[in-house]
């Protein structure tokens, strides 16, 4: 199980807070592992349409 850590930022201050992990549960590829967790990180983790959250998965930073 690994975990993604999930960051909130804030451009107006230059800051970027971490409110959270996401932990990939499954064991083997299914195909659209990467888009399951970004569409669950939005769910979860993103309050409003203007907010901009940011991912890292597998050495890379995706904003949403």
């Amino acid at each position: 199980m690994n975990p993604f850590p999930v960051y909130r930022i804030d451009r107006s201050k230059a800051e970027k807070v971490r409110i959270g992990a996401l932990v990939e549960r499954r064991k083997q590829d299914r195909g659209d592992n990467i888009a399951g967790l970004l569409r669950l990180a939005v769910k979860r983790f993103k309050a409003s349409p203007n907010e901009v959250i940011q991912i890292e998965l597998i050495g890379m930073r995706i904003e949403l």
